[in-house]
């Protein structure tokens, strides 16, 4: 049974408390969502959230090195247990094993230990690692004791994990892990790129949510968007030696920029990143609606920008949150101003999406001093395919 999952702002809060008992973790969620990323920023803050005992061994500001290993791409378990090494001991001639560099590491100095794609390797590295998640050690090497185990996986009770060829963990493979489905919200990805990636970038996303990324089914081939092919386009843009987001002479966007989005978020999302960007001092907000800025940009959009406007709405969680009188008030200005057949659209998506504001909005004295919901009447009383 799928089960919904917790933003990564929840799983950043939620995880020290399972650190402290030096449980291991395992994180699951759809590919491209940042699994890997969310590791490296918990490894800049650990040291000053583990508690003052951590704090007078390492300092607050103690930065944790991240070990990765990808074990789908372990081949056996030497790759785990390390290299035969024959000695001379009290007993005779035996033999021990040489702990790989990557688990030296580890067991020499506090540090993140990340496996990442558990759920690809084969069945002997996973037994393999069984032991160190169960014991904390392997062939008698002992972990340090403040490094922690993380491994993300595909794989798991999320919305999509059967659409990955990975393998199940048997119940003492499972039991030996803290679980957790990550579903990050848009919010996740915008803060993470708020200093990373271009802000025209950042305002499309935050005003485009549903081209942050793909979920559904996955045609073969077809390139869909994803938080990391975001982050891989936005490089690109960065790296690029023209001008890409800059109008030319006629004061459009090249086409350039649509066949190097194509590549790597899909069609669909590029064709609206390069209008986006065309139109960018166009551009309004949901925050401008529910604030009622930008009115006189908003009273000369034609069709097609009104009924991206009304979709935008519908799919804000800014418009699906508690809103207050004002921002009710602007909302219902907006819908009037636009074509009565947008204004029907709008209702019906509105009061899909916050039924309990668009209730409200019934009551609302437009700016020209007639009643909303008289409006709203008479349009679903005499529709316009019928005036």
């Amino acid at each position: 049974m799928a089960t919904q999952g917790i933003s990564f702002a929840q799983f950043s809060k939620i995880v020290p408390h399972i650190i402290r008992s030096r449980k291991p973790i395992m994180g699951h969620g759809r590919h491209g969502i940042g699994k890997s990323e969310i590791v490296y920023q918990l490894a800049d803050k650990l040291g000053g959230i583990l508690g003052e005992d951590f704090k007078k061994k390492y300092g607050k500001n103690y930065i944790f090195p991240i070990v990765e290993r990808r074990a789908s791409q372990m081949a056996d378990t030497g790759d785990v247990i390390g290299v035969p090494e024959p000695k001379d001991s009290e007993h005779g001639r035996i033999t021990t094993f040489a702990p790989m560099g990557w688990f030296a590491q580890a067991c020499h100095v506090p540090c993140i230990l990340f496996f990442d794609e558990v759920d690809r390797a084969n069945n002997d590295v996973r037994q393999s690692l069984m032991e160190l998640c169960d014991s904390r050690k392997i062939a008698g090497h002992f972990l340090h004791p403040d490094t922690i185990i993380i491994s993300m996986v595909n794989g798991g009770s999320h919305d999509e994990a059967n659409a990955y060829q990975v393998s199940e963990l048997d119940p003492a493979e499972h039991d030996r892990w803290w679980h957790q489905n990550l579903e990050p919200t848009v919010e996740d990805w915008t803060t993470w790129a708020k200093d990373r990636c271009n802000p025209m970038v950042v305002e499309f996303i935050r005003n485009n949510p549903n081209h942050l990324e793909h979920k559904g089914e996955i045609e073969p081939h077809k390139v869909y968007p994803s938080r990391r092919s975001w982050a891989h386009f936005d490089k690109c843009l960065a790296l690029s030696t023209e001008k890409l987001l800059e109008p030319d002479q006629d004061n459009k966007i090249s086409m350039d920029l649509y066949f190097i989005g194509e590549g790597f978020i899909g069609q669909e999302a590029a064709i609206a990143f390069r209008d986006f960007v065309e139109t960018y001092e166009r551009q309004v907000s949901v925050e401008d609606i529910l604030n009622g800025r930008n009115k006189e940009i908003v009273k000369s959009f034609g069709i097609n920008e009104a009924n991206a406007m009304v979709d935008k709405l519908a799919e804000s969680d800014l418009f699906k949150a508690s809103l207050t009188a004002p921002q009710i008030e602007n909302v219902a200005n907006f819908v009037a101003t636009i074509s009565p057949e947008l204004a029907m659209k709008a209702w019906e998506a509105l009061t899909r999406a916050n039924g309990d504001a668009i209730a409200s909005m019934w009551g609302v004295t437009l700016k020209d001093g007639s009643s909303f919901g008289n409006y709203i009447a008479e349009i679903v009383g005499n529709p316009p395919e019928n005036k």
